[in-house]
């Protein structure tokens, strides 16, 4: 079983341990943060879990969209945020027209994909987004892979990729993102990569 859907498996079985243990942990600053940096009101959840964070967006006025691989997740978010939009997918292959959104709010969402996804990944990210669009990512720190197990999720094994945060600007760098802010931020045992970054059109900019 390839490590997606490994993930997947998972992630299918602890949904409501998940939210339970998360849905109320809020990063307020960055999505405040996010919100003022939008040129729109159209913004992708990419990995929404279980719909915490399209929950406050939708309570800011925000015309979210959450989209997560796992079924489990998409279930658990629909209980949850009964109002809100959510839809079974994979970052790989975003079923969405070319810049369909002004952000793309990404919060943990890459803690699975293998590296050979990663630059895939990033491209779709890019072709769904509008010029002058936001996008937030938090991503795992540090080198390689490992399969963790944690008691809170009944030993469910789950396997992580952690990156650099050179790899992950060089990644956003090659699709002609603009970085307004990154770093590395520790959370309890974790560290965490944060960057928020604009789309920007070469050839938009130089007709203005």
């Amino acid at each position: 079983m390839d490590k997606i859907k490994e993930a997947i498996n998972a992630y299918n079985k602890i949904a409501d341990l998940y939210a339970y243990y998360n849905y109320n942990k809020l990063l307020q600053f960055q999505l405040n943060k996010f919100i003022s940096l939008l040129p729109g009101k159209k913004v992708l959840d990419a990995g929404c879990g279980p719909g915490r964070d399209v929950s406050y967006f939708m309570d800011e006025g925000i015309d979210v969209t959450g989209i997560d691989a796992s079924l489990g997740m998409i279930n658990a978010a629909k209980k949850r945020v009964e109002r809100g939009k959510f839809f079974l997918m994979d970052f790989r292959n975003i079923k969405f027209d070319d810049e369909s959104f002004d952000g793309i709010w990404c919060m943990a969402g890459l803690a699975n994909l293998p590296r050979e996804y990663l630059d895939n990944v990033m491209k779709e990210f890019h072709r769904v987004l509008n010029n002058k669009g936001v996008i937030y990512l938090a991503i795992k720190e540090g080198k390689g892979e490992e399969t963790v197990k944690r008691a809170r999720y009944n030993e469910e094994p789950i396997p992580y990729v952690y990156y650099s945060l050179h790899e992950i600007e060089q990644s956003l760098k090659e699709l002609d993102f603009t970085i307004i802010e990154s770093g590395v931020t520790d959370d309890e045992d974790e560290r965490w990569i944060e960057i928020f970054a604009i789309k920007s059109n070469e050839e938009t900019e130089n007709k203005e």
